[in-house]
């Protein structure tokens, strides 16, 4: 087992994806949400794609504990439950929607709402009153939808908290409790797949200090950021999972 780690660790790849697991970490701490964003892109790139996800689900699940702590406490109940259990229950429909549609029109169509949204509130566009139950379902079966078919689940939730009234940081606890439930979720449809080998386990414990240490920083600079600049970055990485996933980027 110390050879298997061992050999991750003569890789020059494997710590370019310790590279990412940081910055994954910071964005994480800052925003509530975006690990993957960072982290994927590069991890996917330099390894086969389900074990960069174990990685990631691993680091990120061991790292945002003490996020999770702090955000139950302040999260909105009401608006987190059902939306994480309808994003739940809607991530089998949007893998099978993947099997019998095309995935390049679904991500055109699923990215091109993203970008449309993001587009709205950078001009300054919220919705009035508070979140109503129908809507809490409807971006939780989106967000299942287009992380089932598509594999970007956040941006719907993130810009449905965005356009509301509420402060930054009860928009950042939703998002931590909300993304705890998914990774749950996550967790048992991994184990049930077999993907928890020996040598993920243990090729992901490096990962764990190099997401945590920068998390607890990006969380520190949540604490000094206003509300201003929290709407735009999370913003500014909802446009950047948008135009990372257009299908374009296939064709050149």
């Amino acid at each position: 087992m110390v050879d298997t780690l061992l050999g991750f660790l003569n890789e020059p790849r494997y710590w370019a994806v310790v590279g990412a697991a940081a910055l994954a970490g910071l964005v994480r701490g800052f925003s509530g949400f975006g690990g993957a964003m960072m982290f994927m892109p590069i991890a996917g790139l330099m390894y086969e794609p389900k074990l960069a996800a174990v990685w990631l689900l691993i680091a990120d699940d061991a790292a945002a504990l003490p996020m999770l702590r702090d955000a139950v406490r302040r999260c909105v109940w009401r608006e987190v439950l059902p939306l994480a259990l309808a994003a739940v229950a809607a991530i089998p429909l949007g893998v099978a929607l993947l099997v019998v549609a095309d995935a390049n029109l679904m991500r055109w169509m699923v990215c091109g709402v993203i970008l449309l949204a993001v587009a709205l509130m950078a001009r300054g566009w919220r919705y009035q009153g508070r979140l109503g139950l129908p809507a809490t379902l409807g971006t939780g079966a989106l967000a299942g939808l287009s992380g089932g078919a598509v594999a970007l689940p956040g941006p719907p939730v993130v810009l449905l908290w965005l356009g509301g009234q509420s402060a930054a940081a009860t928009v950042r606890a939703n998002l931590v409790v909300f993304f705890g439930f998914t990774a749950l979720a996550t967790a048992i449809a991994y184990w049930w797949n077999g993907l928890f080998t020996a040598e993920s386990l243990l090729s992901s414990l490096p990962l764990i200090p190099a997401y945590l240490l920068p998390l607890r920083f990006g969380m520190r600079l949540f604490a000094r950021a206003d509300e201003a600049q929290f709407r735009r970055v999370a913003l500014a990485l909802c446009a950047f999972a948008a135009l990372s996933g257009l299908p374009v980027w296939k064709m050149l």
